[in-house]
């Protein structure tokens, strides 16, 4: 397969440098580890936040840092999607007989962002053993579904901010508020934000359902039913669907830079 060679092409291109990618995965490992210290130490202070212990809110940060950190890896390609358009490789793509998201996909992969998946995997179980649930099939299912959705929301984002990209060509600094701005929000329970704030990353950004729901409908907390909380996650996978369809329809209105 074309993207298993992408795969090794990047593998060979990363460890060439082995000292340098060590460096930079332990460093960026490092930075959420100071993270995790600073809700410890808020968690010192208090008992719970909204309702939440530490361990509940440790489940959450190691969601995100897992989801966010594969989806990174694996589709950087997006994210950087504008040096595609100014250095006119994205023109080249266009007349290869490949699909184009095929090409995105494989133009960059970052294997050190894994430093950052692999902690958040331990953080989840850590949280996990200690969070006392009493486990069945369909609590084991909606978690797993948990990081699907997690994945599925965050790669959206970078798909929906590649086709604002194609009208602007420059990646808007305002658009980290969506992508970054949400993995700073998943770090804590929806419901400790003001109505408004939470509603958005609920409904229009669906933060909530790889985050407070699908871990309220683990733990049995929580105001929102319970039905509704294991199925948020199969509802926060369609976001990107229109992601998708909206990065097509902006290919169509795509110009050449003329690089």
């Amino acid at each position: 397969m074309l993207y298993t060679k992408y795969l090794k092409m990047h593998m060979h291109s990363s460890f060439q440098y082995r000292a340098n990618m060590a460096f930079i995965a332990i460093t960026q490992a490092l930075v959420n580890i100071g993270e995790v210290l600073g809700v410890w130490m808020l968690f010192l202070q208090f008992d719970s936040v909204g309702g939440w212990t530490f361990y509940q809110s440790l489940l959450m940060m190691g969601v995100i840092y897992t989801v966010f950190s594969f989806t990174e890896c694996f589709a950087r390609g997006y994210d950087e999607f504008p040096k595609l358009i100014k250095s006119g490789e994205f023109d080249r793509m266009l007349i290869r007989p490949v699909g184009i998201h095929y090409q995105i996909f494989g133009s960059k992969i970052e294997f050190t962002k894994l430093a950052r998946m692999l902690l958040g995997i331990v953080l989840s179980v850590i949280a996990l053993v200690n969070m006392n649930i009493d486990w069945n099939v369909w609590k084991v299912l909606v978690l797993i579904a948990t990081y699907i959705c997690g994945c599925s929301v965050i790669f959206g984002l970078f798909v929906l901010s590649a086709g604002i990209s194609i009208y602007t060509v420059e990646n808007l600094e305002f658009l980290n508020i969506f992508t970054n701005g949400s993995k700073e929000v998943a770090y804590y329970p929806i419901n400790i934000y003001a109505k408004w704030l939470a509603r958005f990353f609920t409904f229009v950004i669906p933060v909530a359902c790889f985050n407070y729901l699908p871990l309220s409908f683990l733990t049995g907390t929580g105001s929102v039913p319970m039905w509704l909380c294991g199925v948020a996650p199969l509802f926060g996978m369609l976001f990107m669907i229109p992601c998708i369809i909206f990065f097509n329809l902006s290919l169509k209105r795509y110009k050449s830079t003329g690089t």
